[in-house]
Parts: structure tokens; C-alpha cells; sequence
């Protein structure tokens, strides 16, 4: 009952009728050694990327953090913490009362400063201001002293600034964060109003040990990879290199930009980094191909529904694929990827393909 049922599961997965999960479950389950069901994968001629692998911190490349400029009592605000705005988009508004009385105080004086202005031209020489342009340039500047005038424009314009500050709005598109002002509260009660990030690009810093960080340069491709999302792979580029190694760690500070492609990556979230340069062409295949036997290292290459055991001396390394140093393997060859843990030589498998 057992080999039927064994032999079942294998119909079932050479039919396609199991899904990759399904496959990959009943080969641990012991199916895969029982049988010899092995899944494959090409060795490929092609560049391979060195990879140095650190932690960092996400931080957005654009953020603003908006203080209460006016003191005053909060009469609205607008927006929740996580809302997305629009650069210009009102967010919150303190009572413009005092403000407003004190604009149109400072108005009123200098439409009357204007009359002075007036009146001093038509005593200078019987100018007018409507024809300021033909009055010499000595002239209106003692008139403009003389009658306050530039005084009075000088207060209107910051009694005009002071009543535009009574309005908080977003610098720029993004999310607001770290908002705490109530309404109905005093703007002095509260260190600032919130903050705006604009979370389509992140800055992430990291440490790299001497050695790597010395041997890449801006611009080579780096991987990010959230912890709270590690099935998202997003990718940047290397913005900085810190050219000083840190005395208590030994370590040197990188830096990246990177996109938000998901819609996913928040401010201050943790993230991997995998750094990837550029190593030359060489015969790549996963490093999951590579086995021990006899303390050496083996890749089984598949010909013919039949494993071949080929002794190889492996070069660099990265988290999915090596390099095959000297030959073993040649480019475009067959080579068993899983199922190969007890194979020996010239044992026949049966395949599954890669998803």
C-alpha cells in the first residue's frame, strides 16, 4: 500500500498536476531519494555579479518636518497620520483673527503712507505718482523716506507673510507622519505640527567591511530586500562610499538610493543590502548544483534521464550561483539542482523541470 501510494504522488507530479510547493513538499518528504526525482537547471555562460551582503535602515531621500510658525489657537486640522497629500494641500489652519486685524491695520496705514508719498512728489517738483517712471531716482527715494512709505510696505508684506503662516500646507506630495496637533489646542503646545515624507525614493545607509567597500564604486547595482517583506526584491543603485574606515569597527559606511517599486517601504524600516559588481564571464550555475563527495566538491550533470558525477574546483560565490574554475562543466549542460544529496554516477533520475 505504501509503494502505491508513493508511486501515485510520482505519476501525479510527472502528469504537472502538483503544484511547485506539492513537488518540492514530497521530495523532502523522501519521494525525491526513493526514486531518483531530481529537478534540473542549465549551467550558462554569462556575467556574474560579486555580491557584498550588510544591514540598513531606510530613510526617505525627501522629507520635511513642518513647525507652528504663529502662535495661536489650532482652528482645524485637516489630515490623519498615513494620509497622502498633495504638494500646496492645506493641512492644518490656526486663527487668523489677530492676524487678519493686524493685515488690515497695516493696510490701512499704507494706503495712507501712499497719500503722504503723493503729496511729497507734488512738493518736490510737481510729480505724480502715477508718473513715477519720469521721476528722478534721487527725488523719489528722499520722497519714499520722507513719507514712511517704504517703512509701511515693509510691515504690510510681513503682516501679509505672518497671516500666509497661519496656514500649515505640504511642501511637496507624500505621506503625513508623526502628527500630534489636535484642534482647539495652542500651536505652542506642540514641538511641530507633523511631517510630510515623500516615500517614492529611500536613502538606505550600511556598513561594509574594508575589503568590499574599497573595490566598489558609486553607481554599481545594489538589492534591497525589506525584512517585513522578504519575498520584495527592489533595486538601486550605490550612491556613496564613505572614504574613511570607522576606528571602533573597522567598518565603512555605504550609502544607496532606491525606489519604492512596491508602494511597500516605510521611513526607519529595516532592509538587507546586497551590493552586486560586476565579475566577469564565467560558467555560472546555482550553487545548489554543488555537492560533496569524498571531500570534494561534485556537480551531477543530467544526459540522457542519467546523472554523471563531474569533480569541479568552484570559484566565486554569491547568495544563489558560483562559478565553475577549470572546466567540469560546460556551458549549457543539464545539471541537478535538487535531488542530487545521495545520487552516485550513472544512476537514472527522473526530471522535473524549474518553475
Amino acid at each position: 500500500m505504501k509503494n502505491f501510494y508513493r508511486w501515485a504522488c510520482l505519476l501525479a507530479l510527472l502528469a504537472g498536476c502538483a503544484s511547485k510547493n506539492e513537488k518540492r513538499a514530497y521530495m523532502m518528504a523522501g519521494g525525491a531519494q526513493d526514486q531518483n526525482v531530481v529537478v534540473t537547471g542549465k549551467a550558462r555562460k554569462e556575467m556574474f555579479y560579486r555580491e557584498f551582503e550588510s544591514n540598513g535602515r531606510l530613510k526617505a531621500v525627501r522629507q520635511a518636518k513642518l513647525p507652528f510658525e504663529k502662535a495661536g489657537m489650532i482652528q482645524s486640522v485637516r489630515v490623519k497620520n498615513g494620509d497622502f497629500v498633495r504638494k500646496g494641500q492645506l493641512i492644518a489652519l490656526i486663527d487668523t483673527t489677530v492676524y487678519r486685524r493686524n493685515y488690515e491695520s497695516v493696510r490701512r496705514r499704507l494706503e495712507s503712507r501712499r497719500l503722504e508719498l503723493d503729496d511729497q512728489l507734488i512738493r518736490m517738483g510737481d510729480y505724480r505718482l502715477q508718473d513715477s517712471a519720469s521721476v528722478p531716482a534721487q527725488v523719489m527715494k528722499n520722497a519714499l523716506l520722507r513719507s514712511g512709505y517704504s517703512d509701511a510696505l515693509s510691515d504690510m508684506q510681513e503682516a501679509a507673510l505672518g497671516l500666509q503662516k497661519t496656514r500649515i500646507r505640504a511642501p511637496f506630495d507624500g505621506v503625513v507622519a508623526d502628527l500630534e496637533a489636535k484642534a482647539n489646542n495652542l500651536s505652542g503646545d506642540y514641538k511641530s505640527c507633523c511631517s510630510v515624507i515623500d516615500n517614492r525614493s529611500f536613502d538606505i545607509s550600511f556598513p561594509l567591511l574594508e575589503s568590499e567597500a574599497f573595490r566598489i564604486r558609486p553607481g554599481v547595482r545594489v538589492a534591497v530586500i525589506p525584512y517585513a517583506f522578504d519575498q520584495d526584491t527592489l533595486y538601486g543603485q550605490l550612491k556613496t562610499v564613505n572614504p574613511k574606515v570607522d576606528e571602533e569597527t573597522g567598518m565603512v559606511m555605504a550609502s544607496a538610493v532606491v525606489e519604492n517599486a512596491t508602494g511597500r517601504l516605510a521611513e526607519g524600516m529595516n532592509a538587507r543590502v546586497l551590493v552586486r559588481q560586476e565579475a566577469g564571464v564565467h560558467t555560472v550555475l546555482p550553487k545548489s548544483a554543488v555537492t560533496l563527495r569524498q571531500e570534494r566538491k561534485v556537480v551531477f550533470v543530467c544526459r540522457n534521464d542519467t546523472a554523471h558525477w563531474r569533480y569541479v574546483r568552484v570559484g566565486e560565490e554569491n547568495s544563489r550561483f558560483c562559478t565553475i574554475v577549470g572546466g567540469g562543466v560546460k556551458p549549457g549542460e543539464e545539471v541537478i539542482t535538487e535531488g542530487n544529496f545521495n545520487l552516485a554516477h550513472l544512476v537514472p533520475v527522473t526530471k522535473l523541470n524549474q518553475d
